[in-house]
C-alpha cells in the first residue's frame, strides 16, 4: 500500500484547479513531481501540499484559463474579456476622479459652493485626512487607467493598489467617524478590490498589454471632464441623486454601451466584459439600499433590475459568441 496516498489525493486536488484537457495530459507527472520532492509523508503525518506548490497551481490555473495571444481561442477569449473588464472598470473609476473634480470646480463658479470649502476640515482632522485620502485615490485611478491604456499593464498594478489602500483608509476613518450599515460602508471598497484583482489576474506574465492611441486614452478622461460640467447638482437624499452618483453614472454608461453592443454586433469579450461589470455594480447598488425605503429604493430596485436584465443578456448572448472548445 502507498503509504503517501493521502498527500497525492490532496495534490491531485489541487490539480483540478488546472484546465480538464491540461490534467489529461500532465496530472500524473506533476502529481510525481510533487511527491518526489515532498519525499517520504506517510497518511499519519496528515502531509499537505505546501503553499508555495498551492500558489504555484493557481497561477498557472490564472494562466491557463484567461490564456493570452498563444493560448487556445475559447481561453483567449475568457482572457481578453478579464482584461478588457479591467480597462473599462479603471476608465470608470478614472472619470468619475475627473467628473468629480470638475463637478466641484463648476460649483465654485455657479456659486453653489465656496472655494475655501473643498479643501474641509481643520489640519490633523478626520475631514482633512479623507479629503488627502480622496484626492489620492483620485489622482491614482487617473494615472492607473492612463498607464494601463498605454500598455503598462504592470505600472498600472502597482498605481491601482496605492489607490486601493488609500479606499481602504478613507473607509476605516468614515467607518470610526461616522458609523453607516456596513453594506453602505464597505460597498465602494467593495467595488474598486474586485476591479484591482481583476487587473492583477488579467495582466499575468502571458498577457501582452496593448497599447491605445492616445485619443481612445484620453476619451474616458474627456467624458468624465463634460459629465461634471453639465451634470446636475442634485440635493441629498433625492430620488434623483440615484442617477448621479458614481454607480448611477455607471448604470447609464452600461446600457449605453449593452446598446451599442447589440447594434455593432461586438465580440464576446465585449459583451462578456460588461456582463460582469454589470453584475459587480448591481452587487454594489444593492449594499447602498441596506436601510433604503420610499423613492430612493423604488428607483434603486429599478436600476438593479435593469442591471440583472444586462447580466443576463450580455452574459447569455456572450457565451454564445465563444469559441468552440478545443
Amino acid at each position: 500500500m502507498n503509504e503517501d496516498e493521502l498527500l497525492e489525493r490532496r495534490y491531485r486536488a489541487v490539480l483540478r484547479l488546472l484546465p480538464e484537457s491540461y490534467r489529461r495530459e500532465r496530472e500524473d507527472e506533476m502529481v510525481a513531481a510533487f511527491l518526489e520532492a515532498a519525499g517520504h509523508a506517510p497518511d499519519a503525518d496528515n502531509p499537505r501540499p505546501r503553499w508555495g506548490e498551492v500558489g504555484s497551481v493557481v497561477a498557472l490555473a490564472v494562466r491557463l484559463r484567461l490564456g493570452g495571444p498563444d493560448a487556445a481561442p475559447r481561453a483567449f477569449a475568457h482572457g481578453a474579456a478579464v482584461r478588457l473588464m479591467a480597462l473599462l472598470g479603471l476608465a470608470f473609476l478614472a472619470a468619475i476622479s475627473v467628473l468629480t473634480a470638475v463637478h466641484q470646480g463648476s460649483a465654485v463658479l455657479a456659486g453653489v459652493q465656496q472655494a475655501g470649502d473643498l479643501l474641509t476640515g481643520a489640519p490633523g482632522s478626520a475631514d482633512r485626512l479623507l479629503f488627502l485620502l480622496d484626492a489620492v485615490e483620485s489622482g491614482c485611478w487617473v494615472v492607473a487607467f492612463t498607464t494601463l491604456a498605454r500598455g503598462h499593464s504592470r505600472t498600472a498594478g502597482r498605481i491601482a493598489v496605492l489607490a486601493l489602500v488609500a479606499v481602504a483608509g478613507s473607509t476605516a476613518v468614515r467607518l470610526a467617524v461616522d458609523p453607516a450599515p456596513w453594506p453602505q460602508t464597505f460597498m465602494w471598497l467593495t467595488l474598486t478590490t474586485v476591479l484591482v484583482l481583476v487587473l492583477l489576474l488579467g495582466h499575468h506574465r502571458d498577457a501582452r498589454p496593448v497599447a491605445l492611441p492616445w485619443h481612445r486614452t484620453a476619451a474616458p478622461l474627456a467624458a468624465g471632464g463634460v459629465a461634471g460640467v453639465f451634470l446636475p447638482h442634485t440635493a441629498p437624499g433625492t430620488w434623483s441623486q440615484l442617477w448621479t452618483d458614481p454607480v448611477g453614472v455607471g448604470v447609464s454608461a452600461l446600457a449605453a454601451g449593452a446598446v451599442v453592443c447589440a447594434v455593432r454586433r461586438s465580440s464576446a469579450p465585449w459583451r462578456l466584459a460588461l456582463a460582469m461589470l454589470a453584475a459587480l455594480l448591481m452587487a454594489v447598488r444593492l449594499m447602498d439600499l441596506s436601510d433604503a425605503y420610499g423613492p430612493f429604493l423604488i428607483t434603486g430596485l429599478a436600476q438593479v433590475v435593469l442591471l440583472a436584465v444586462l447580466t443576463v443578456g450580455l452574459g447569455l448572448t456572450g457565451r454564445r459568441a465563444l469559441p468552440s472548445a478545443v
